[in-house]
């Protein structure tokens, strides 16, 4: 039986009406409010692109659209499960491309947060709130695993190795694998989202849109920016959120210290540790060696925990190290 292949394009005049949800750098989201594709699960959003600040590629895009088309059907689903992917590139009147198509953000990986002027505001719950001092994301209700509570830290580790494994499978790079880029839940069970997608890029190709490093991300050979985005810079940022997470507080979203987190990962998931953070590039783990690790850890009867954390003074806004959300949603340096 002959399979029909997907399309990867639709016409950006058939969408219908739209919400804007929110805006960046690179484009403005709108909710569809009727627009349905059969084969992807839920609603989608429309990610129209500034194209007068940027150029795209509208093969770059089909292509990337296309992976998620050659996927068997149990690892399309799960692939769908942790990430937004690009599901159709948009296309306007003249075959130009005008955004991608994309699942919209699932509710249990949106937050209510407490503003200092006590209104409140709904935003993806990225995994920042992981890294930085527990005590200052409970003063603005967002949800983090309690204090000594590291497997449900655990867990969100193995589903972000399960996540890369799944791109790294496909032949994709994701690219700047950060803080502001990965969402993540606890309930009802901890899992992780992959979101801005549409940079990532097909190995051996170029991306679509170009590929940055979220400043303390960056691996030891991206420091003149020369090295191009591999899966061995994602096997990197991969292990410093594995550190990071495990091993919270003020100040640990710079660090760069395996040892930290030495009392979670036992001896041979130091040795991974360590071996992502300070070996060579090539000889960095693989996102399913780390599945494999932290999955065998989950199934330990006893883990050490963490002390509680040391409480920080509130801010004004949620930050990462030198950087804040500007007005627009995108990011900015704090200074």
């Amino acid at each position: 039986m002959t399979v029909t292949p997907e399309p990867t394009t639709v016409p950006a005049a058939g969408l219908g009406a739209r919400d804007r949800l929110n805006a960046g750098a690179n484009g403005t989201i709108y909710r569809l409010h009727d627009y349905r594709l059969t084969t992807v699960p839920g609603p989608l959003v429309f990610k129209e692109y500034k194209l007068r600040s940027m150029s795209v590629s509208l093969a770059g895009l089909q292509n990337l659209v296309a992976v998620r088309h050659r996927m068997e059907s149990q690892r399309r689903a799960a692939f769908d499960e942790l990430s937004v992917w690009p599901v159709r590139v948009v296309v306007n009147d003249d075959g130009t491309p005008a955004g991608v198509l994309m699942r919209l953000i699932p509710d249990d990986f949106m937050q209510d947060i407490a503003l200092p002027s006590g209104a409140r505001e709904r935003i993806p719950r990225e995994v920042q709130h992981l890294i930085f001092d527990p005590a200052t994301a409970r003063q603005r209700e967002i949800d983090v695993p309690a204090d000594g509570d590291v497997r449900s830290r655990i867990a969100v580790c193995a589903q972000l190795a399960y996540a890369v494994s799944l791109l790294h499978g496909a032949d994709l790079v994701y690219g700047d694998l950060s803080a502001r880029n990965v969402l993540y839940r606890l309930r009802p069970t901890p899992s992780v989202l992959l979101v801005d997608c549409d940079a990532a890029r097909v190995r051996g190709t170029a991306a679509v849109n170009k590929q940055q490093d979220t400043p303390d991300w960056d691996p030891p050979e991206r420091a003149t920016g020369s090295t191009p985005q591999s899966q061995a810079t994602d096997r990197y940022k991969l292990a410093l959120f594995i550190l990071r997470c495990l091993a919270p507080g003020r100040g640990r979203s710079v660090r760069r210290d395996w040892a930290l987190a030495a009392p979670v990962l036992g001896p041979s998931g130091t040795a991974l540790l360590r071996a992502a953070l300070e070996g060579p590039p090539g000889d960095r783990p693989k996102a399913r060696q780390w599945l494999f690790h932290l999955r065998e850890r989950l199934g330990s009867p006893s883990l050490p925990p963490y002390p509680a954390a040391v409480p920080a003074p509130a801010r004004r806004v949620v930050t990462t190290d030198g950087w804040r959300r500007g007005a627009d949603g995108t990011w900015v340096p704090a200074g």
